[in-house]
């Protein structure tokens, strides 16, 4: 698929079929989260990918946000205490914008896997590392549903005033 291709028609995806992802899918997914870039390459993210039935059902009770019923779910987590040990202050900000760019990495690699997927922030950090069984210091940041779709979504219409020359307000006029 062409990159043009899955930039544009990657969709916020709420409505799957009954239909189990493939693990070799879910591992190509986390392998191109993976190759998104980091500040420093500091790397400081953790992929936990979900499939199981009763997991997917505790994630939803803390995540309003998690909507129909996804056959998948990676959560893209940080390790917030081990980057600011790396990278000074200013890594705990970057471990957040790290786990962003490999989250759109994971959907865009999705789309190019004919898969649906959403992405998450309203859910319960606290609660949602605990059904992961994971550590304190590993956070997740982000929930990326994923399944086979029913239906398209549509384009959802962009804002056509967002791009500034030179300066904010600035046009490209001449």
């Amino acid at each position: 698929m062409e990159l043009n291709e899955a930039i544009y028609s990657r969709r916020s995806v709420r409505g799957f079929i009954n239909k189990a992802v493939e693990p070799e899918k879910l591992k190509e997914l986390v392998n191109a989260g993976i190759w998104a870039p980091t500040g420093g390459n500091a790397q400081p993210w953790e992929f936990i990918i979900v499939t199981n039935p009763g997991k997917m059902k505790l994630i939803k009770t803390v995540s309003p946000g998690l909507l129909g019923n996804p056959a998948a779910c990676i959560a893209v987590c940080s390790d917030i205490p081990g980057n600011i040990e790396k990278m000074g202050a200013v890594g705990g900000t970057l471990a957040v914008m790290d786990c962003s760019m490999a989250a759109q990495n994971i959907m865009l690699k999705a789309v190019d896997l004919g898969l649906g997927s959403c992405v998450i922030r309203s859910f319960n950090q606290d609660a949602v590392r605990e059904v992961l069984k994971a550590p304190e210091n590993i956070m997740p940041e982000l929930l990326i549903t994923l399944g086979y779709f029913e239906g398209n979504p549509g384009n959802p219409k962009r804002r056509e005033n967002a791009i500034h020359w030179d300066e904010y307000g600035g046009s490209n006029d001449g």
